[in-house]
């Protein structure tokens, strides 16, 4: 666990530090010191930290004799920097008033402002939030599934091993590892936006990962895309949202792209011989030479099983290549958890065309395409 304290009183930082290390496993912990503001932003912005413990008046540079209030450049950092968002942050101060003024500014980012006393009060709450991330430190990635058969198709990823199931806040869990990578599968508890809004926003505030991911499978829209088609969207949008008129929609393109780092990586990884790599192994072989591509994918709360609604789906915007029911509530729940930054994407292949002739034919073989392309594209997200 990496921990970062703030302080400019270094008889208070050695107590500090000596509490943490006395909470932690022997050579469990690594902490480093910042004894300003300046000091401290610099740190978390070429270091991830699981802790920060950070005094509130402090110099803003070091050896400065004139202090400042730190709330507000904390506070910034935190809304706006996703490192410093997915740290958790204890703030101190022996200043029972500004304490009291700090509270609510730190209240709608979860941060707790305690009061350093010789009493020692504070070693107690201190102590407990240095146990909750030792014991429970943030995962490196999350997979979102809507059925449980897109998240059993992992089995099917050589570089990934299963582990134990696990429920969190009503979470169907199950431990994943990709290498060093250490990261949790999750099901849906229903199919939709709703579910998967809320099964991601809860996924994120309990494992803090440094990537979400969703696999599965979808439908596709004639002329854009093809059966089996491998579809990891640049951005997704909610068909449904607008005003209807004279009973017609009027369509409210709110569009969540994924960020740019992101895709850039996600676009060199379309080669065709990878594409037939990932296939390996795999039934329906008419299959073989079909595609991975970055077109937009939007979603609905209804399983769409008609060629004109799919036209007419399609007509909101050039070039949208599939459609599925979740894609859109987890890309905008990932953007706001990670404030526009962080690592979030989807990888969904194309099973039927959304129309009459819709079938669980390609089922299993859409499952374990897009779950072996999600572990490929977190081992190059997050191991490069």
């Amino acid at each position: 666990m990496k921990v970062l304290i703030v302080e400019d009183n270094l008889e208070k930082s050695a107590e500090i530090r000596g509490l943490i290390e006395d909470s932690c496993a022997p050579g469990g912990v690594e902490v480093e010191v910042e004894a300003s503001i300046n000091g401290a932003i610099h740190a978390l912005g070429r270091s991830q930290f699981d802790l920060i413990v950070a005094d509130l008046v402090l110099p803003q540079m070091r050896d400065s004799l004139e202090t400042h209030d730190a709330t507000p450049q904390w506070c910034e950092h935190i809304e706006n920097h996703a490192g410093a968002r997915l740290s958790s942050w204890v703030v101190m101060t022996e200043f029972p008033s500004t304490a009291i003024d700090a509270r609510q500014s730190f209240a709608r980012h979860g941060v707790a402002v305690i009061e350093y006393d010789e009493a020692g009060a504070w070693r107690k709450v201190l102590a407990s939030r240095v146990k909750e991330r030792f014991v429970n430190p943030p995962l490196d990635f999350v997979i979102i599934c809507a059925l449980e058969k897109e998240r059993s198709a992992l089995q099917s990823c050589p570089s990934l091993v299963y582990g134990d199931y696990a429920m969190a806040a009503g979470l169907d869990c199950r431990e994943v590892f990709i290498g060093d990578l250490k990261g949790i599968a999750l099901v849906l508890s229903r199919t939709g936006l709703v579910s998967a809004a809320i099964g991601t926003v809860k996924a994120a505030e309990i494992f803090r990962p440094r990537a979400i991911a969703m696999c599965g499978i979808c439908g596709g829209v004639e002329g854009e895309s093809e059966l089996g088609d491998l579809i990891v969207p640049d951005l997704s949008w909610n068909y449904q949202s607008g005003k209807i008129v004279s009973g017609k929609l009027r369509p409210e393109l709110v569009q969540t792209p994924i960020p740019p780092v992101v895709k850039a990586k996600l676009q060199q990884m379309r080669d065709a011989e990878f594409s037939k790599e990932l296939r390996s192994g795999l039934l329906h072989s008419e299959l073989l030479g079909r595609k991975i591509d970055n077109p937009p994918m939007v979603s609905g709360s209804q399983v769409v099983a008609d060629r004109n609604e799919v036209e007419k789906i399609s007509g909101q915007s050039r070039k949208v290549g599939a459609l599925d029911m979740e894609v859109a509530a987890v890309f905008a729940a990932a953007h706001d958890f990670f404030n526009g930054g962080g690592i979030y994407f989807a990888a969904k292949t194309v099973v039927d065309m959304a129309d009459e002739d819709k079938s669980d034919r390609y089922h299993e073989y859409g499952c374990v395409l897009s779950a072996r392309f999600v572990a490929e594209a977190l081992k190059n997200l997050l191991m490069n």
